[in-house]
C-alpha cells in the first residue's frame, strides 16, 4: 500500500449534527491486494458492506448498519533479529542464558514445478530457536523474532468486528488483538467516534539498541509480553469532536485535548512520529471548520494541496535554492513554474506536471535522506520528460495523470501523498500511469434516528481481470469526477435494483 486515510466526525462538529465516517484505503489498482467491494448479508446477524481482498472471507474496512471502520498502515516495531552463538563443534547447539540449546530442525517439503506436467518435491531444512525461526548465513546464524506470530485468530477478530451491533461488541472483538497491527478509525450510530493506533507492542527491556542486531545468548532481550490494549495510543470522542489518521503519527490525531501523550511511549515501539501531507491538510481543514456540512466533509476528503509544511513543499523551496548555478534554460524555465506553482494539483493545474514528475518519488522518504544530487537528477530527468513529449513544461495536469484500464484512459486530478491520492508512473507515451492511490472509498452517516447511509467509488469497477466483463471498468469516469454511487444495504433495496441473482451450483 501507499497510505490510506480515515476520517470520522461526530454530531458536535457536524452542521447537520450527522455522524460521518470516510474509509479511504490507499492500496494497489491491480494485484492480489487491489480491492473488490462486496456486501455480505445473513439471516443470523450479518450484514457487512465494504472492502476485501481475493480470497478474505470477510470484509475488512467497511460498515454494517450500526457501525463502520477503516485502516490505515502503520508502523510499528513488531520484529527483532537476533544473531546466535553456535557451538563450535556442533551447528545445531546455540548458547542461551549460560547454556547450550538443541535447535529445533524440520525438513520441509518444497514442490517445485520442472517443466510441463513434471514437478519435484525437495526437502529443506528448516531451523527453529527460543527467539523464532532461524536463518544461517556465510558468517553468521540469525534468529527472528516476531509479534503475534503464536496467534492464528486473525479472521475470527474480522469476523466479529462484521457482526458487532455497537461499541461495547466491536471493541471486543479488537481486544483479541489478533490483528497485530493497523492504524484503525472507527464510527457508529450512537455517535462515538474513534482512532485506535493498533499494534501487537512488545514490552522490551531497555538499554539496548532495538533497531539493530540483538545478542541471542541472553533471555533479557527475548520479549514474551505485549502492551495491553487499553494503554495503546487511542483517541475516543475527543472534545474537537473530529478524528483523522493519514498514515501519520497518533500523537497528532485532532485538535485540543485527547491526542495521546507520546511521553508515554518509549522509542522502542517504534510509532512513527510525522506528518504525511496529507495529515497535515486533514488538521488544517477539520481542525480549523467547527461545523462540517456534508459537502465540507466530501471536498476534504477530495483535497487536492500540499500543505506549506509538506515534503513536497520542502523539496519545491530546495531545488529554487540550488537553481543559481543552472545554466541549462530549460532548467531556469523549470524553476520559474516551480515558482508560480500553487500546490495544487487539481485536473487543469498547469505547473503540477514538473514538481510531481520530479519529486513525487520522494514523499516517503525523509528529505535528509535525498541529496541535493538526486534532487537535482530527478528535476531534470522531469523537465527534459516534459520537453521531449510535449515540447512545454506547463503541462495540464490531467493529460499527464491517468487512469488507464483496458481501453479506458481518462485523466485524474491528485497526486502521491495528497488525500486524492494518485501515484503514477512514467511511460514511453508522456504519461504517468497511475497503479496506486485512492481506490476504494466508502463515505458513510448515521442520522439522529440511526438510520445509516453510504456511498462507494471503485476506481475500476471491480478487481477482475477479464475486460469482457461489465464491471471492467464501469466506475472509472466517476471516480476520475470523484464522484460516488449509493450503497444498498437493505436487501429489499438490493432486490429492487438486482441485475443478477444466482445459488452457487446452479445456473
Amino acid at each position: 500500500t501507499k497510505g490510506s486515510n480515515v476520517f470520522a466526525v461526530s454530531s458536535s462538529r457536524s452542521e447537520d449534527e450527522k455522524i460521518r465516517l470516510a474509509i479511504n484505503s490507499h492500496q494497489p489498482w491491480d494485484g492480489p491486494f487491489a480491492w473488490y467491494e462486496a456486501h455480505i448479508h445473513s439471516e443470523e446477524g450479518w450484514n457487512m458492506a465494504g472492502g476485501l481482498f481475493p480470497g478474505s472471507p470477510i470484509v475488512l474496512v467497511g460498515h454494517n448498519e450500526h457501525l463502520g471502520w477503516g485502516h490505515t498502515v502503520n508502523a510499528p516495531d513488531l520484529v527483532d533479529i537476533y544473531e546466535l552463538e553456535i557451538h563450535p563443534d556442533d551447528p545445531y547447539l546455540y548458547k542461551y542464558d549460560g547454556e547450550w540449546k538443541q535447535l529445533k530442525v524440520k525438513k520441509v517439503p518444497i514442490k517445485v514445478k520442472l517443466f510441463g506436467p513434471f514437478s519435484w518435491t525437495f526437502k529443506k531444512e528448516a531451523l527453529w530457536s527460543i527467539h523464532g525461526p532461524v536463518l544461517r548465513g556465510k558468517y553468521a546464524t540469525y534468529a527472528m523474532r516476531f509479534a503475534n506470530y503464536e496467534d492464528i485468530r486473525v479472521i475470527e477478530q474480522w469476523y466479529r468486528m462484521n457482526k458487532a451491533a455497537n461499541f461495547e461488541e466491536w471493541q471486543s472483538a479488537m481486544q483479541m488483538m489478533a490483528i497485530p497491527m493497523f492504524g484503525t478509525g472507527y464510527a457508529d450510530k450512537d455517535g462515538n467516534i474513534l482512532y485506535l493506533y493498533n499494534a501487537k507492542l512488545p514490552l522490551r527491556t531497555e538499554g539496548y539498541d532495538w533497531q539493530g542486531v540483538l545478542p541471542g545468548n541472553s533471555s533479557e532481550v527475548v520479549w514474551t509480553e505485549y502492551l495491553p490494549y487499553e494503554d495503546l495510543p487511542q483517541v475516543l470522542n475527543p472534545p474537537s469532536g473530529f478524528i483523522q489518521n493519514c498514515n501519520n503519527t497518533p500523537f497528532t490525531t485532532t485538535t485540543g485535548n485527547g491526542n495521546p501523550n507520546q511521553e508515554n511511549y518509549p522509542d522502542s515501539f517504534g510509532i512513527e512520529s510525522r506528518m504525511s501531507n496529507r495529515a497535515l491538510r486533514a488538521m488544517e481543514l477539520f481542525g480549523k471548520d467547527i461545523s462540517i456540512s456534508a459537502e465540507e466533509f466530501e471536498q476534504y476528503k477530495f483535497d487536492l494541496h500540499y500543505s506549506d509544511d509538506s515534503y513536497m513543499s520542502l523539496f519545491v523551496d530546495r531545488l529554487i535554492s540550488l537553481s543559481h548555478n543552472f545554466e541549462d534554460d530549460q532548467l531556469q524555465e523549470g524553476v520559474n513554474v516551480l515558482k508560480a506553482w500553487d500546490k495544487n494539483t487539481d485536473f487543469e493545474n498547469i505547473n503540477a506536471s514538473l514538481p510531481i514528475i520530479s519529486f513525487g518519488w520522494f514523499m516517503e522518504t525523509l528529505p535528509t535522506d535525498v541529496s541535493d544530487e538526486n534532487l537535482i537528477e530527478s528535476f531534470t530527468f522531469a523537465v527534459k520528460y516534459l520537453y521531449n513529449h510535449y515540447g512545454k513544461l506547463d503541462v495540464i495536469w490531467g493529460k499527464v495523470n491517468r487512469l488507464v484500464r483496458g481501453n479506458v484512459n481518462l485523466g485524474v486530478g491528485g497526486g502521491p501523498d495528497i488525500s486524492r491520492a494518485v501515484y503514477g508512473i512514467p511511460t514511453k507515451e508522456g504519461y504517468l500511469k497511475g497503479y496506486a492511490g485512492d481506490a476504494f472509498l466508502m463515505m458513510v452517516e448515521w442520522g439522529k434516528d440511526g438510520e445509516v447511509n453510504s456511498r462507494s467509488i471503485h476506481q475500476y469497477g471491480s478487481n477482475t481481470q477479464h475486460e469482457t466483463s461489465t464491471h471492467y471498468a464501469d466506475q472509472s469516469k466517476l471516480f476520475v469526477k470523484q464522484k460516488l454511487k449509493p450503497v444498498w444495504l437493505k436487501l429489499q433495496t438490493i432486490k429492487e435494483n438486482l441485475e443478477h441473482a444466482y445459488s452457487p451450483g446452479n445456473k
